[in-house]
């Protein structure tokens, strides 16, 4: 019951949302191929999807001057405003008008989060290789953006997906212990720290390609960080359920209201 309603309110009536985020995929787009055309770069369309994931490398270990990286914090700054409107909009719906289990209500939202990142991504994917056919990049696999190239894993292009998964469910945590708005500006407050350091504890650095030792001497690793990922995971989960099953949820509505 819960994720039919979850995906009927929560996901289909947020769709045109993704053709936001398909714009703003779109003009991060144009921007790379206008670069590569100023610069002469041989980019085929697996460089332009890598392109939203790369940030920047790790500093000041990369000895050069720090610039913030608009584009990969636009994109993780979107997702969290997308995760963030509706898992508590319907909470007294769900849970006290329909009745229940609360465990079952929390959990139908991490699968909702899932669906909608795993979505997030694929409209990333599918703007990009469109954008490429029309503008007549080649369709390749290979990958001429990012140095040390020959070493990536299928492990390690999986690991932003996998971080924004993380990410939204340690946000929907935070949001059952606070409220979606400051859960929101604590994220993002997080992913912006990230760019400045590069730690597995800022765990937000795992969706950033150029902050994995794949891409950078300094980076981390990516076993260690889809053991940070899991460990956020587990934590968040059981601390998110132990917390909604204490919170008093006409209180919050009062509250709200």
């Amino acid at each position: 019951m819960y994720f039919k309603y979850d995906l009927k309110v929560g996901f289909l009536r947020d769709l045109p949302k993704f053709l936001i985020f398909a714009g703003i995929v779109l003009v991060a787009n144009i921007s790379l191929y206008r670069n590569a055309e100023l610069f002469s770069l041989n980019l085929g369309s697996l460089d332009y999807i890598l392109y939203l994931e790369k940030s920047i490398a790790p500093f000041p270990q990369s000895g050069e001057e720090f610039r913030f990286p608009v584009v990969w914090y636009l994109i993780q700054l979107y997702l969290t405003w997308i995760i963030g409107r509706y898992p508590f909009s319907s909470v007294c719906e769900s849970v006290l008008i329909y009745g229940g289990s609360r465990q079952r209500w929390y959990l139908s939202k991490v699968t909702w989060i899932a669906l909608t990142v795993l979505t997030y991504y694929f409209v990333m994917i599918i703007t990009s290789l469109a954008f490429c056919l029309v503008a007549g990049v080649p369709i390749s696999w290979e990958i001429n953006l990012l140095e040390h190239a020959d070493e990536i894993s299928v492990a390690t292009l999986l690991l932003p997906i996998a971080t924004s998964f993380v990410t939204c469910v340690f946000q929907l945590f935070l949001m059952t212990l606070t409220t979606p708005i400051i859960s929101f500006f604590l994220v993002a407050a997080l992913s912006a720290a990230s760019t400045y350091i590069t730690s597995p504890l800022l765990f937000t650095n795992c969706s950033q390609l150029l902050k994995l030792s794949a891409f950078s001497e300094y980076g981390i690793g990516s076993g260690e960080g889809y053991l940070t990922l899991a460990t956020v995971l587990l934590v968040s989960l059981a601390a998110g359920l132990i917390i909604f099953n204490r919170r008093d949820i006409l209180k919050s509505q009062r509250d709200e209201e």
